[in-house]
């Protein structure tokens, strides 16, 4: 799970508490929290759910973190217990990292655990945990191990609705789910595509709008490209605002919805030689040496010229379009508003539609993920309670409070619409696609469980540089990473060149393991 800095987050998590506090904030009758007799279970789904008590001790189990984590505490608990005096709520960790702090980083003790069967023992017992805040990929196998339920019944019987969040979100829960929701998420991160309308309009090209198959954006994209009045390249598209030192990397917005692999660590093979991979690397060289795109410029750095974009194409008015986040929005907004301190800068009207989508994938996006998810445990005995915590985390009041990760959104329409209009983008751009399945996260934590397997992508890295450069085909370049990757595999090796057949860390849970 993503962490990450709050500044004095204790005192404005205590300031707007206080505001909670005045009358009528979270003083619905939807949100009040009645004592749950037999027929309230009944009606929400749970027949043989037992009477709960009103107040007591609500327990969140965490994957892996501290007893009473300061972290979820200021994120999202310290809020409840200000508003909710008469509960108390317990962080509960199924793997205490405090246990690890001093041991050596070489200590066979470090890095044994299962965090996963671990997690299993939270949910069961005779004190299990009756709310668990999970990363996207741990609540799939949360699910499919039984120990969260559906939230149909519980939103049925408050009045809440799928439709109020963004279709995306739960989308992408559903799919986590197995095709039921099981978890809400209070903010998730999307992206879209920025593009100039200026420059659109000066040029006579049709702009970009929602439900673009890649073929029809970059098609956009060729017709955008060109020069400016100064005669300097603008290319029609950069896959992000400033140039990636890795191409590969650089691509995912449109690589990732595929599906593409890099390897198999089971069969212990490359996946790169395929027809869809060929497509990707011919049509993106292409439009590299027609000048639509900017693949093969490397990122410049040099310290006698202020660049006060920091190599931003798109605000540097060399790329008419590009891909980013929401919170892109924003540094948009700042710039424009600082136009006049800005030298040889001509602001300039920007908009966002939602990013292109592929053939047979059209509800699936990229740079989309889901923040952090909360479920209810099968087991919980406080259950009532613990949709009540759900229902507060995830609702419109806390969500227009803007208390979330600058770099995600709120899940909420309404919670949407307003910070839309704050920054100036097109909420409709953002809400609708899924995630992707998180293949390049997963390659990429393999990495860093056996760091040699980076030569992988180093190895695809330069190939496709080469092919971007014209040096070689793709179908060479496809061909010589597939055998370069095999020998990575297969080994790993020393800096000698010999074979070296170390266990990798145990944390991977066998997954980097030779097969016997």
């Amino acid at each position: 799970m993503k962490r990450w800095t709050r500044s004095s987050w204790t005192s404005i998590a205590a300031a707007f508490a206080a505001l909670l506090l005045l009358p009528g904030c979270f003083s619905e009758k939807s949100m009040a929290q009645p004592e749950a007799s037999a027929s309230d279970n009944e009606a929400s789904g749970g027949g043989d759910r037992q009477q709960e008590q009103t107040f007591g001790k609500l327990r969140i189990g965490i994957l892996t973190g501290k007893m009473n984590d300061r972290y979820y505490r200021e994120a999202y608990t310290d809020i409840y217990e200000y508003t909710h005096p008469e509960w108390e709520v317990e962080i509960v960790p199924a793997v205490d990292t405090s246990r690890y702090r001093y041991l050596a980083p070489d200590s066979e003790k470090a890095g044994t655990t299962a965090t996963i069967k671990e997690l299993g023992k939270l949910t069961s017992g005779d004190n299990p945990v009756d709310v668990l805040i999970l990363d996207a990929e741990t609540l799939r196998s949360a699910v499919s191990s039984g120990w969260t339920e559906p939230l149909t019944s519980y939103m049925e019987q408050t009045g809440d609705r799928e439709e109020d969040f963004a279709p995306g979100v739960i989308e992408g829960l559903k799919e986590l789910g197995g095709g039921e929701l099981h978890a809400l998420a209070p903010e998730y991160a999307s992206s879209a595509l920025y593009y100039n309308v200026d420059w659109f309009e000066k040029n006579n090209v049709k702009p970009p709008e929602d439900g673009l198959s890649w073929e029809e954006a970059f098609a956009l994209t060729r017709a955008a490209s060109g020069q400016d009045d100064q005669g300097r390249s603008v290319y029609g598209l950069s896959f992000t605002p400033t140039l990636a030192e890795d191409p590969l990397w650089g691509i995912r917005a449109y690589t990732e919805p595929l599906g593409l692999h890099t390897f198999d660590l089971k069969s212990e093979e490359m996946t790169v030689n395929t027809t869809e991979w060929l497509n990707v690397w011919s049509e993106l060289a292409d439009m590299t040496r027609q000048g639509a795109l900017p693949l093969n410029q490397q990122p410049e750095s040099d310290p006698e010229v202020y660049d006060p974009f920091g190599g931003d194409l798109f605000l540097g008015g060399k790329a008419a379009m590009t891909i980013a986040d929401s919170s892109y929005a924003a540094d948009l907004q700042t710039a424009m508003n600082n136009a006049d301190q800005i030298e040889d800068f001509k602001p300039f009207r920007w908009q966002t539609v939602e990013l292109p989508t592929h053939p047979g994938k059209e509800g699936i996006g990229a740079g989309i993920k889901l923040g952090d998810t909360f479920a209810l445990t099968a087991a919980g005995k406080h259950k009532s309670q613990a949709w009540e915590f759900i229902r507060f985390v995830t609702s419109e009041k806390v969500q227009e409070m803007g208390l979330h990760d600058p770099y995600r959104m709120p899940s909420r329409l309404t919670a949407i619409s307003r910070e839309a209009q704050i920054y100036g983008y097109r909420p409709e751009a953002f809400i609708r696609l899924r995630s992707a399945e998180p293949i390049a996260e997963r390659e990429d934590e393999a990495v860093q469980h056996n760091a040699q397997l980076l030569q992988i992508s180093d190895a695809g890295r330069q190939l496709f540089q080469r092919v971007l450069r014209g040096e070689i085909p793709a179908k060479q370049g496809l061909e010589q990473w597939e055998n370069d990757g095999r020998r990575w595999l297969k080994g790993p090796f020393t800096e000698d060149g010999t074979l070296t057949w170390a266990e990798p860390p145990s944390s991977m849970g066998g997954l980097l393991r030779r097969r016997a």
